[in-house]
C-alpha cells in the first residue's frame, strides 16, 4: 500500500476523535473531553507512540496549552505545598482519570523507591525529567543530606518540572538541568562539582542509554557499588542497555517486571546493574 495513502488511513481516525473532543469541549466543560481520551490513549499506547503523540497535540491545539501547562493546573489547585505525598496523588489522579502521560506512574514509583533505599545515594544522577514525578520520589527516598541533579532536554518540561518538584518541597534537594545528557555528563565534576556519583537513574532517550553510560564509566564517575537502574528496559530503543550491562562483566544486574506507567497488561520492565568495573576504567577520560 502507498505510505501516503496507509498514513491518511492511519491518522483520519485520529483526527476525528480530536474534531469531536474539540466540540465536546464546548458541550460538556472538559470532563467528557478527557474521558473520552482516556480509553483511547491506552488502547493505542502500546507499540504506537506516535498516535498517542498525536492525540496530545491535538488537545494542546484545542487548549491552545500544552500538557505540561494542564497538568501543572491541576497539580496547583488539588495539591498542599510541601506536600510531596499530596503532589504525587493529584499527579496520579490526572494521569489515570484525565491525560496520559509518559512520566514513570505510581507502580515503577514503587521499585523505584526500593531501589533508591537499598542503594543510599549521597550524589545522584536522573537523565530523564520529564514532569518530576521520579524525582520526588528519589528524593523521598534518599538520605536527608543526599542530593539529586536531574536532566530534562526540552524547556517547557524543566520549566513545569521545576514548580512541581518545588510544590512537592525538594527545591532545595533536587537541581533541574535543562540541557542534553551527553551535554552534562563531560561537565558534570567542573561544572556541578560531582566527584562520583552513588546512583544513575536513566529514563531519558532510550536510544542513548548505553552510550551515556558509557561516558559515565569513561569519565570516572562510577565507583564500585555505584548503581545504574534504567526504565522501559523493553522498549525497542533501549534492549542494547540489558545486553551491555549483562554482558560487559562490570555489573551485578537485577530485572523487575513492571507494567508501563498508567496502563494495565502492559508489560514493561526496569534494570539495575551494581558497578564493579571501577578499576578497570581508572585514569580513562571521556571518549564519546
Amino acid at each position: 500500500m502507498d505510505r501516503r495513502l496507509y498514513g491518511t488511513l492511519v491518522a483520519a481516525p485520529v483526527v476525528a476523535v480530536g474534531l469531536y473532543a474539540y466540540y465536546l469541549k464546548y458541550r460538556t466543560k472538559n470532563r467528557l473531553f478527557f474521558m473520552l481520551n482516556v480509553p483511547i490513549e491506552r488502547a493505542v499506547a502500546p507499540g504506537r507512540w506516535r498516535l498517542v503523540g498525536l492525540l496530545v497535540r491535538v488537545r494542546n491545539f484545542i487548549y491552545r496549552n500544552t500538557i505540561q501547562d494542564r497538568l501543572w493546573n491541576y497539580i496547583e489547585a488539588r495539591s498542599e505545598v510541601g506536600n510531596a505525598d499530596s503532589v504525587l496523588a493529584a499527579f496520579d489522579d490526572y494521569c489515570y482519570n484525565y491525560e496520559w502521560t509518559w512520566a514513570i506512574g505510581d507502580k515503577k514509583a514503587v521499585i523505584l523507591a526500593k531501589v533508591v533505599q537499598e542503594a543510599k545515594p549521597k550524589m545522584m544522577l536522573e537523565l530523564g525529567t520529564f514532569l518530576g514525578y521520579s524525582a520526588i520520589i528519589i528524593a523521598q527516598n534518599m538520605p536527608p543530606d543526599g542530593k539529586l541533579i536531574t536532566v530534562e532536554a526540552f524547556p517547557k518540561s524543566a520549566e513545569i518540572a521545576r514548580k512541581i518538584i518545588n510544590r512537592a518541597g525538594y527545591g532545595d534537594k533536587v537541581t533541574v538541568i535543562n540541557a542534553f545528557s551527553y551535554d552534562v555528563i563531560p561537565n558534570l565534576h567542573h561544572d556541578y562539582d560531582v566527584e562520583t556519583l552513588d546512583m544513575v537513574f536513566l529514563d531519558h532517550f532510550m536510544e542513548g542509554y548505553v552510550a551515556d553510560l558509557k561516558r559515565l564509566e569513561k569519565g570516572g564517575f562510577l565507583h564500585n557499588g555505584s548503581v545504574a537502574f534504567a526504565d522501559n528496559v523493553r522498549g525497542e530503543g533501549s534492549k542494547g542497555f540489558s545486553e551491555y550491562i549483562r554482558s560487559s562483566g562490570h555489573y551485578e544486574c537485577q530485572f523487575y517486571e513492571a507494567d508501563n506507567g498508567y496502563t494495565e497488561g502492559m508489560s514493561d520492565g526496569m534494570e539495575r546493574g551494581i558497578f564493579k568495573g571501577a578499576d578497570m576504567f581508572s585514569g580513562e577520560t571521556l571518549g564519546l
